[in-house]
């Protein structure tokens, strides 16, 4: 059994011994369940991220500083619609817009059904 196979075997293991089930999985076969073949290429694809970025962080930390060397594993966090963030200041919500995307929403379809549209001025 390889490294790969063993952990996805102490995957499932640990899987079924939190739902109750305390009777060791031994049956473990990647070549004849294509259920466990999944397993083990996802543990393969989590191992070979887990290098990528350690080889990014090093890299970085050695001096080898490219603003782009890391900027591949971050993932990007969703923009507040600034016409939401007006709504919310408008109601008196301080929440920098969370929970107005809808409402935003439905005042630019409202207003595109008019021939209307809000544009951003450019300073």
């Amino acid at each position: 059994m390889t490294e790969i196979e063993k952990k996805a075997l102490a995957l499932v293991n640990d899987v079924l011994n939190e739902r109750g089930n305390y009777q060791l999985y031994a049956g473990f076969s990647r070549a004849s369940d294509p259920r466990h073949e999944v397993i083990c290429s996802l543990i393969e694809q989590h191992e070979a991220y887990k290098q990528e970025v350690s080889d990014a962080v090093e890299s970085y930390l050695s001096g080898k500083r490219s603003s782009c060397i890391l900027d591949r594993f971050i993932i990007s966090k969703p923009t507040v619609d600034p016409l939401a963030v007006a709504l919310a200041e408008w109601e008196g919500v301080p929440n920098h817009g969370r929970g107005y995307d809808h409402d935003a929403k439905v005042l630019r379809e409202a207003l595109a059904k008019r021939g209307l549209k809000i544009v951003e001025i450019e300073r």
